[in-house]
């Protein structure tokens, strides 16, 4: 049993590398190209933040709050530039930080790989410096997918240091893995110029949306390639997302869409179960899908939600769990029934997933 476990792991590793190695040579549309290194102007622009590039943005009335925001996999902070406009306007500050491996650094050997444990460090460093900077400001951490579980590694590591954390879909159990694994093999001799079965499905499990998926795949910023120690480390991190969840005292906003299929519903529920807080709240959005905060896909609800519990002093006071449904008006009896379950998931009602 542990060999076939251990056999099942090391398919699925060799898989996603290799998936995200055949991505990478997907077509570019030239409209959306830049070069890597070339940092964008476009306001919110990105700047240089010691020796890296961030996102940054300044709201012109603002409010004492500045968030900090972990893009996921594949993308680069960029992916949070709506969001930002948005959380300006609401006068809130922020950075997003680009994960190592990511983003116009990535020309650079000390950031041309993926190490998210390395990315924990930069960003604790970050949180340092605004509270030096900032000492009367709250700080919030977001994150979503890879960027969840880095924000919910380093609120747990850095107690001090961050005031809330809000996190879309935290990577921790992904799904149709084995399926997809053994897809990948086969993909391995019959489509080795274009995307087969594996990559498709994989797209697929993320977004349905096809403008999104050629963004995803052609901005010289974004990664889509992995060799096999990177895409090891990275399963590693993120199946101990769970076990970092269950150190959490900050108040904490988790976000998921009822629609994703890339990242567990089921999961995501048993980790907000498992977060000690007292102050915690679960937003399932009915409509979601996997990407809710990056790339302007947030909904108006979604992001009415979101300002008002950052900037509600309610919310950090309180000592209650919540578990809070939006975008729900026009689901099937099937979708009725998954919300259910995870509503009872999330309240400790089903203890098994």
């Amino acid at each position: 049993m542990a060999i076939r476990t251990k056999l099942t792991k090391t398919i699925c590793f060799v898989f996603l590398s290799v998936f995200l190695a055949m991505a990478s040579s997907f077509p570019a549309r030239a409209d959306q190209c830049s070069t890597i290194g070339a940092r964008c102007t476009a306001e919110p622009s990105c700047v240089i933040v010691g020796e890296t590039h961030m996102l940054e943005w300044k709201s012109p009335n603002p409010a004492k709050i500045i968030v900090v925001c972990i893009h996921g996999l594949g993308l680069c902070a960029r992916a949070y530039k709506p969001l930002a406009r948005e959380l300006s306007i609401a006068g809130i500050d922020g950075f997003g930080v680009n994960v190592r491996g990511f983003g116009p650094d990535r020309d650079k050997p000390e950031h041309a790989k993926l190490n998210c444990l390395e990315t924990v460090g930069d960003v604790s460093e970050l949180l340092k410096n605004i509270h030096k900077e900032h000492p009367d400001f709250k700080v919030y951490l977001v994150g979503e997918s890879m960027g969840g579980a880095l924000a919910i590694r380093i609120a747990a590591e850095n107690p001090k240091l961050v005031d809330g954390v809000i996190c879309s879909a935290p990577a921790w159990k992904l799904l149709k893995i084995r399926t997809t694994a053994v897809k990948g093999v086969f993909e391995l001799v019959l489509f080795r110029k274009h995307p087969g079965p594996a990559a498709r499905g994989v797209i697929h499990q993320a977004t349905t949306d096809p403008n999104l998926t050629k963004h995803w795949l052609s901005d010289p910023s974004h990664k889509m390639k992995l060799s096999l120690k990177e895409a090891t480390a990275f399963l590693r991190f993120v199946s101990e997302t769970d076990e970092f969840a269950k150190r959490l005292e900050q108040p904490i906003l988790i976000v998921q869409g009822l629609n994703d299929h890339l990242v567990s519903p089921k999961s995501v529920s048993k980790l907000f179960r498992d977060i000690p807080s007292q102050n915690k709240t679960f937003l399932i959005d009915g409509k979601g899908e996997h990407l809710i905060l990056e790339e302007g896909n947030f909904s108006p609800a979604i992001l009415e939600r979101l300002i008002g519990w950052i900037k509600t002093e309610e919310y950090p006071q309180s000592k209650q769990s919540r578990i809070e449904v939006i975008n729900d008006q026009t689901l099937s009896a099937k979708e009725m029934r998954i919300l259910s379950r995870l509503n009872r998931l999330a309240a400790g009602i089903d203890k098994n997933p």
